[in-house]
């Protein structure tokens, strides 16, 4: 059936006012889930732009190495201090020339030389937590060398202070004795391999790096 022009209109088709409800299209980039989306797509992107590796020149490797190793040092000096005072006892002890003087204050210095190398002092403390050596090929043997150098002082070295101590007050304790033999070689190897790591690293960046402060023990003169 045809309907005339004039025809009323179906209410179904009113609008609120009586006229046509026109339509109402929704603006795509309106809708909440496209809004979201989009956000996390530049946040993603955001993170995996700022995550890729950067290339650093070999300057700035060198300054990055230079500054990790002048830290390890400054962490390590009081260790190695401390195992060179407590050697220098022990052969003053064996060879009988600690004098009164020395022998007063040997006890605390051995004691303050235990924990100059043990995770109570502060120093060993900064050296096995806050020390960050960039990941590249020279950083990896540095951060060798920082491993070899915490295993010198916080094992080898502080073993070796303890059984001085017990030597001190026992000279005839034959197993501290052994131990303390054996813990001399442990430092002078993990000292030489400290050492072969840094020639490395600056072998790899051209450069002469800061060498690892871990001193030769000293040697009796008798």
């Amino acid at each position: 059936m045809t309907i005339p022009d004039d025809a009323p209109a179906n209410p179904a088709h009113l609008g609120p006012t009586g006229a046509p409800a026109p339509d109402e299209p929704v603006t795509w980039y309106k809708r909440t889930w496209v809004i979201a989306t989009a956000a996390i797509v530049v946040v993603i992107g955001a993170s995996i732009l700022i995550d890729l590796p950067r290339p650093i020149s070999n300057a700035e490797d060198i300054a990055s190495q230079t500054a990790s190793l002048k830290e390890i040092n400054t962490d390590l000096a009081p260790c190695g201090y401390a195992i060179t005072e407590t050697f220098l006892i022990h052969h003053d002890q064996v060879a009988g020339t600690l004098t009164p003087a020395d022998r007063q204050a040997a006890t605390k210095m051995l004691t303050d030389d235990q924990t100059a190398c043990s995770f109570t002092s502060n120093s060993i403390f900064d050296l096995t937590n806050n020390v960050q050596v960039q990941d590249t090929a020279a950083g990896k043997l540095v951060d060798r060398m920082l491993s070899v150098s915490t295993t010198w002082a916080t094992s080898e070295a502080l073993a070796a202070v303890e059984d001085i101590q017990a030597l001190y007050l026992h000279p005839a304790n034959t197993a501290r004795a052994k131990d303390l033999v054996a813990q001399e070689k442990l430092l002078a190897e993990d000292r030489t391999q400290a050492f072969n790591d840094i020639q490395q690293a600056g072998a790899l960046l051209h450069t002469h790096l800061p060498e690892p402060n871990l001193p030769a023990l000293p040697v009796p003169t008798s």
